[in-house]
């Protein structure tokens, strides 16, 4: 341990008396590991980003949707909406197998179109009825207020959470509408979603069993489709869980055909990846920059030790080894990068902590706040450019071992 500590020290100490050169030749380096660094923040974010919009719209790994229907073909799809008897009887049924299986995370879903009273007069709203737990599921969060949450299933008023969309049809603020007459009732708006472009338009949220007792919701026309059931489950019991929770809904409700399937994006397979192939190309712009960084610091380095070949003579003449000429040499080379690379980390840190640059990354993600700097990145760029330096410094400390004590003294 002695020796590593005084091996980096002499390298170090050799790294401030040649500090002119090393500042030169490290310049390339440190930018090439600026750039390494970045490509692998912006694939890993990339990454990040497209997860959450997948399990937003398709559910978390393993999700299952069980979806029924009653076999009514030649009829209006419409007219044949179930009662609300009928959806109530699928509540039900559902919270049962749940109950049952004793599942983490679930959510019952009812769709309506149902009207609400604006600034502007009568319009017409895309209402869903879900649990508090389909936040969790699909990354929903309120920008104002909060979303559904147990307690609200005691209200005497419903409560209902609005998009930017409604809240604008209805008021500026939170703080100034509180309530809203929708779907012949008055419900209380606890919170309002923000989620960009899609959220410009009236949507709303509100407890299954809620939308059921609108007396708008009531009327045949309001329910499109029979309610659903989505369960967040461990992947590995995602088989066992379509086949039980199709049989136990299927017996609980007859004249129904159940189907359960997984649904969320993985059940594509685990192996796809559609950031892979831009993830591939930024990492390997990067790794030419660093090779062209390397070559430089090859260069520089070898010129550098056939200028020293007469201290390595002396070095060899008092008992210096081939080893720790070899060691020593190398050491330089893996100090500097190290520190030429963590100083181009640190300017990727700085970068991407720029306002302007957060507001570039979040354009067109209203609400969205960027995760903090990916240490699998830096992590990546600071073993990189130790591997570079050992490479690179691989190279001189080969010429400066195979000097001859003679003739470097000599020269």
């Amino acid at each position: 341990m002695t020796d590593v500590v005084a091996a980096i020290q002499d390298a170090w100490t050799e790294l401030r008396i040649h500090r002119g050169r090393v500042l030169m030749s490290l310049i390339g380096v440190m930018l090439a590991i600026a750039a390494l660094t970045a490509s692998v923040a912006i694939g890993e974010l990339a990454r990040s980003t497209l997860l959450v919009s997948f399990e937003s719209g398709s559910g978390r790994a393993a999700t299952l949707t069980a979806s029924m229907w009653q076999d009514q073909s030649g009829t209006d799809p419409v007219a044949s909406a179930p009662s609300s008897a009928d959806a109530l009887a699928i509540l039900d049924a559902m919270d049962d197998a749940v109950d049952r299986y004793e599942i983490d995370y679930s959510s019952t879903i009812t769709d309506a179109q149902v009207s609400f009273q604006g600034i502007a007069g009568t319009q017409s709203v895309s209402v869903q009825g879900v649990e508090p737990d389909y936040a969790l599921m699909r990354h929903l969060s309120a920008a104002d207020g909060r979303f559904l949450v147990e307690s609200d299933r005691a209200r005497l008023a419903p409560a209902v959470v609005v998009s930017r969309g409604m809240l604008g049809a209805l008021g500026d603020s939170l703080q100034t509408t509180r309530t809203v007459e929708i779907g012949g009732t008055t419900a209380v708006i606890v919170g309002v979603i923000d989620r960009g472009m899609q959220d410009e338009w009236p949507n709303a949220w509100m407890l299954p069993r809620d939308l059921l007792r609108m007396p708008e919701a009531g009327a045949p026309m309001s329910y499109m489709n029979p309610p659903r059931l989505e369960a967040w489950v461990p992947a590995e019991l995602s088989d066992v869980g379509t086949r039980m929770l199709t049989q136990d809904l299927t017996g609980a409700l007859p004249g129904w055909t159940v189907d359960t399937q997984r649904t969320d994006w993985q059940a594509w397979g685990d192996d796809y990846d559609p950031l892979m192939p831009l993830q591939l190309t930024l990492v390997g712009t990067a790794g030419v920059i660093l090779l062209l960084g390397a070559l430089g610091l090859i260069t520089v380095a070898v010129v550098s030790i056939r200028q020293r070949v007469r201290e390595f003579g002396i070095r060899r003449a008092f008992g210096a080894s081939r080893g720790r000429i070899f060691v020593a040499v190398m050491l330089e080379s893996v100090v500097g990068t190290v520190v030429a690379g963590a100083i181009g980390i640190a300017i990727c840190i700085f970068v991407y902590r720029l306002p302007a640059v957060q507001d570039l990354l979040t354009q067109g993600l209203a609400g969205v706040a960027l995760p903090g700097f990916p240490m699998g990145a830096a992590i990546t760029g600071l073993l990189v450019s130790a591997a570079v330096g050992a490479i690179a410094g691989s190279i001189p400390a080969t010429i400066a071992v195979r000097s001859k004590v003679i003739e470097a003294i000599r020269f």
